[in-house]
């Protein structure tokens, strides 16, 4: 038993011993290592022979691991720091004048011309075969930022401005060059193109949480603690803005409220770098009590088990169905003993290699397994592991609820059923059959709805948790391949007790057959030797993530990773309109974070619009807030009903896109199977007719489609109104083996004659399709704070 909480640990340590390893320091007095406190932490309750054992092994693989992804992260200790001292000389050589956009343009070109003297060779030598290479103004974007990944940080300027005198009107480009001047040390330069972008857009918390960072990094605390809450007021889902407004009340002397915010940037995007702030105010341990189900939805999840992966059948409640409903049964009675029988056989075959290495003796298992494991961190390791946390918590106290409120269940069903099918004195055949029908028509359908939301929840969790555990550090001796199976067995039994819990009783006085089956298919099992691969995309070019390998080296334009540079922190959003400057999280937009060696893949956000009227309470009088520095406040932030407006319904449909998108992006990458060769796109994938919005109309009282058609069911009933994801927004789908749309619930979408709608071409209130085809999704810079300079060689006085 000892080798097997030896290999739980190593999984875990393995991985966290990346992010947390930093270069020795010169040191008096001998003090333990950061690694060795790390180690007695994660091995309190071993004995003193399996302590020596475990730190033997782990300084064996100390040389492979300093090769690994974030192996050289520096840790702070002090988030205050963060900030720098405040620079009057280069806050009073702001520009006063509002830019125009013919400034945008005379003011882009000069920065131009004075960076491409001063900035290294290498950096110009690489300005100079993009630009060779890229035709368009969304290439020159989508190679910039590239570049600003990779740390280049003065090519990625360049490309940024080019990008901008390509399209001068394009404001997403505006607000990515501003925020790559200030995440590369030039925030004075950064902020009038921001303030022209705010003028523009006053309530959005992109803009506002950039302003706020440009001045943050000129040590100009107070303005920016004003940009900052008002970003946080548009938009509460922003993890940099959380960051950002906790290390300014840490500055104002309230670590409790700072601790508040790291937190809630944690839930946002789990990170090790928020988790490093989160643990320098003493609030390491919230980060564990977070609840998977605040987390589902702002997370990637492959979909290894599709919805109704196995269909409960609904009985027919009434005891004329006896025979057939019997059949049905003993059809799925037979199924499922075929299927645990594979079950069985994929799990002993998934096992075979553990449980052979493990015969092998203790060291040699432990030794092994920890050589295996550090071979497959990854960038995604250190989320996955924090992920993986949330998840077997979840699941442990799930297992409980379940438990208990499937014994509830059936108790209390037995004893409905006593009463409800008591004999009375004088009762004959007919009241036995009425009594058992009543019973029947109460029993069932409770049965039916506990089984199926339960194993709803059970569905999404499994995939969530096969998705990650890849992550962690890939699929050693096909311990993930075990893993899930077992949790395959699991949700079979509770696919099997769905069906099995379901009464068939037989009609009384008559003999009926139940021998019959009716032929049940088998339900293919997910190959849990295929880990996800979520691509991200940067304009037409997508970077892969994957379990095994994060390079983003591999990218159209050849941009290596700059030498000797940091990890930048920032994050990313993606959206489908060219003159929406996405907002992380709002509406649903999708985003991802990166920071500390690590990336969180596309996290999903959230639809409301959430007002945070304490931040009212936070901020300087509106008379003490310079006009150019204030933004006026959205009335829709306060209405209590958030009732969403025409506009909120366009951003909501627009996210809802981007995230599907974004979730088409998502495969599998299946062993043995040759590399595709990797072209530079054309186009960008996307599929005409596949989705629809319907909408809910208050005066027709039903969903319409984008044509002002209304939604029947089956039986020429209008759809009633439900909670979806999307809150007001519903989606549909194409589905070609029913070949007619369906809704998120699975039901076909009717017109009000019973006929199917026809699959057609649709647009999306104003989305243009060409322009996602041609220059792909979106791409919004956030900018994040970083624990040490991102800019290798800074040159003090770029722009003089």
């Amino acid at each position: 038993m000892k080798k097997y909480f030896l290999l739980s640990l190593l999984v875990l340590f393995v991985t966290t011993v990346f992010s947390q390893n930093k270069p020795k320091q010169k040191e008096k007095t001998p003090v333990p290592s950061d690694m060795e406190k790390m180690m007695e932490a994660e091995m309190k309750g071993m004995s003193e022979e399996e302590k020596a054992e475990m730190l033997k092994m782990m300084k064996s693989i100390m040389p492979e691991m300093a090769k690994k992804p974030g192996s050289d992260v520096i840790q702070f200790t002090d988030n205050k720091k963060l900030v720098p001292v405040k620079d009057v000389t280069r806050i009073n050589s702001i520009t006063k004048k509002a830019f125009t956009e013919a400034d945008v343009s005379a003011n882009t070109a000069l920065l131009y011309g004075k960076l491409m003297v001063k900035i290294p060779a290498q950096e110009k030598a690489l300005v100079t075969t993009v630009t060779a290479k890229a035709k368009t103004a969304s290439s020159l974007m989508e190679a910039a930022t590239v570049s600003f990944i990779q740390g280049h940080n003065y090519a990625a300027i360049a490309l940024a401005i080019k990008a901008v005198q390509s399209d001068p009107k394009n404001v997403i480009y505006q607000n990515n060059m501003a925020a790559i001047l200030s995440q590369s040390g030039y925030p004075e330069k950064a902020i009038p193109y921001l303030k022209k972008l705010s003028s523009q857009f006053p309530s959005n918390s992109t803009v506002l949480h950039n302003l706020g960072y440009a001045w943050l990094q000129l040590g100009e605390v107070d303005t920016a603690r004003r940009f900052f809450g008002y970003a946080a007021m548009y938009n509460p889902n922003n993890p940099e803005t959380a960051l950002c407004r906790g290390v300014i009340e840490e500055l104002r002397g309230d670590p409790k409220k700072a601790a508040d915010h790291y937190v809630e940037a944690f839930e946002q995007a789990p990170n090790p770098f928020t988790e490093n702030m989160a643990k320098n105010v003493k609030a390491k341990d919230r980060l564990d009590k977070i609840d998977f189900i605040k987390l589902k939805s702002r997370i990637s999840i492959y979909e290894y088990f599709k919805k109704d992966w196995i269909k409960i059948p609904a009985l027919v409640d009434d005891v004329a169905a006896y025979e057939n409903n019997q059949k049905i049964k003993n059809g799925f009675s037979k199924m499922f003993s075929e299927l645990e029988d594979k079950i069985d056989a994929l799990l002993e075959a998934s096992s075979a290699e553990l449980q052979a290495l493990a015969e092998k003796g203790e060291t040699e298992f432990i030794q092994t397994m920890m050589k295996e494991n550090q071979k497959g961190v990854s960038m995604i390791s250190m989320p996955a592991v924090y992920i993986n946390k949330i998840l077997l918590a979840h699941i442990a106290n799930w297992q409980q609820d379940y438990t208990s409120g499937y014994q509830n269940l059936l108790e209390e069903i037995q004893q409905r059923k006593i009463t409800m099918t008591k004999s009375g004195k004088n009762d004959k055949c007919p009241d036995f059959d009425r009594k058992n029908n009543t019973f029947l028509q109460y029993a069932n359908p409770l049965i039916r709805k506990f089984h199926a939301t339960k194993i709803e929840e059970a569905r999404l969790w499994l995939n969530a948790f096969c998705t990650w555990s890849w992550y962690i550090t890939g699929n050693p001796k096909n311990t993930v391949l075990a893993q899930c199976m077992s949790w395959t067995a699991f949700l079979t039994e509770m696919y099997k007790s769905a069906i099995n819990d379901q009464y068939a009783i037989a009609k009384s006085c008559v003999k009926q057959n139940d021998d019959g089956a009716t032929d049940i298919a088998l339900p293919a099992i997910p190959n849990f030797t295929c880990p996800a691969v979520i691509s991200i995309p940067f304009g037409l070019d997508e970077l892969r993530l994957s379990a095994d390998a994060i390079n983003f080296d591999n990218n159209d334009w050849g941009i290596k990773k700059a030498a000797g540079v940091r990890d930048q922190n920032l994050t990313l959003s993606y959206g489908i309109d060219k003159n929406y400057i996405t907002e992380p999280g709002k509406y649903g937009n999708p985003a991802i974070k990166t920071g500390n060696g690590s990336i969180t893949p596309p996290s999903l956000g959230d639809d409301e619009l959430m007002p945070l009227s304490k931040i009212l309470d936070e901020l300087a009088p509106l008379t003490k807030i310079p006009p150019d520095e204030l933004a006026p406040l959205d009335p829709a932030l306060l209405n209590a009903d958030k009732k969403s407006s025409p506009g909120n319904l366009n951003a909501i449909r627009n996210a809802a896109m981007a995230r599907q998108l974004l979730n088409e992006m998502i495969s599998t990458d299946c062993p043995g199977k040759p590399p595709t060769k990797k072209t530079r796109k054309q186009k960008f994938d996307i599929s005409f007719g596949k989705i629809e919005f319907i909408e809910w109309n208050e005066n027709e009282n039903a969903w319409v489609n984008d044509k002002g058609e209304r939604m029947y069911d089956k039986d020429g009933n209008p759809i009633k109104k439900i909670d979806v994801s999307l809150g007001e927004v519903q989606f549909i789908e194409w589905s070609e083996d029913l070949n007619a749309w369906v809704n998120m619930e699975g039901e076909l979408m009717f017109d009000k004659n019973g006929t199917k709608f026809k699959k057609f071409d649709v647009g999306i209130g104003k989305i243009e399709f060409e322009d996602i085809e041609t220059n792909g999704l979106q791409t919004a810079i956030t900018n994040g704070l970083n624990a040490a300079a991102a800019v290798s060689n800074f040159i003090k006085d770029l722009f003089k």
